[in-house]
């Protein structure tokens, strides 16, 4: 799977994002992940990225810099970054990282006008990133919680339910029904708009798609993580607009879901 994945907003504040200002479908992954995506990421100083932001605004970049400062939430850093050009606020998943400390940011997107509760401020730029050090993109369909989804994933087909292959190959006709099925827990990532947002996979393939993944929102407070077998129930939904122009092709929203083996 390629590295450029198509980024989403955490917490009510980072929006689905690619490389164009065009509405976009999730393509080879009904969960948000596109395939075969290979933008060229390009090298800034921070004084270039803020003097080209209108520009650069949900473009991904690689920067460098100093921690100046840093804010902890319960699942999210920020990190007040400077080089010698100027300085940004970056975001990402929750990281021990001190004052005087340097990182590499790669693959970051740009948001404008970012507004922060965590900084009581609107940004006029900000960087998010998943992770302060590494090459790894922030990415909606990762997580601060999860690890490389389970290799050979193999489970039984849910008695009177569907398979994911089934669902992604039916979606238009399901549609507003719900369904039921039996999967494995491949990705988490929780307090996304107020939802944890979980990729399923039960083995099974769409052979028209390539799809193998679907994505499930869970308002509820139990914690999931990945490798997890569950039994997942809810509406589903296809062509789901959660802002800025972005969508999901496939997408149950506020599922129930019970952990296997509990």
């Amino acid at each position: 799977m390629s590295r450029r994945i198509i980024l989403v907003a955490f917490a009510l504040l980072l929006l689905l994002s690619g490389c164009t200002s065009e509405k976009k479908e999730y393509g080879k992954h009904s969960g948000g992940e596109v395939q075969d995506l290979e933008p060229q990421i390009s090298e800034f100083k921070i004084e270039e990225i803020l003097i080209n932001a209108q520009k650069l605004d949900n473009q991904f970049v690689s920067t460098r810099g100093v921690v100046m400062e840093t804010v902890q939430t319960h699942s999210y850093t920020y990190a007040r970054v400077k080089d010698d050009t100027g300085e940004i606020w970056v975001a990402g998943p929750k990281t021990q990282i001190k004052s005087g400390e340097e990182v590499e940011l790669y693959d970051a997107l740009v948001l404008l006008n970012f507004n922060s509760p965590a900084l009581n401020k609107t940004l006029d730029v900000i960087l998010m990133v998943q992770s302060f050090t590494s090459g790894e993109p922030f990415s909606f369909h990762g997580s601060t919680n999860s690890r490389a989804p389970p290799a050979n994933i193999s489970v039984e087909k849910l008695e009177g339910g569907y398979t994911v292959a089934e669902i992604l190959s039916r979606s238009e006709e399901l549609s507003g029904k719900e369904v039921r099925l039996r999967a494995v827990v491949t990705k988490v990532l929780p307090n996304i708009l107020d939802k944890t947002w979980i990729h399923l996979q039960d083995g099974t393939v769409n052979n028209a798609t390539g799809e193998d993944e679907l994505t499930v929102t869970y308002s509820g407070s139990e914690e999931f993580k990945v490798g997890d077998v569950v039994v997942v129930s809810g509406v589903l939904k296809t062509n789901v607009d959660i802002g800025s122009g972005y969508f999901f092709k496939v997408l149950i929203e506020d599922a129930d879901i019970e952990r296997e083996g509990a």
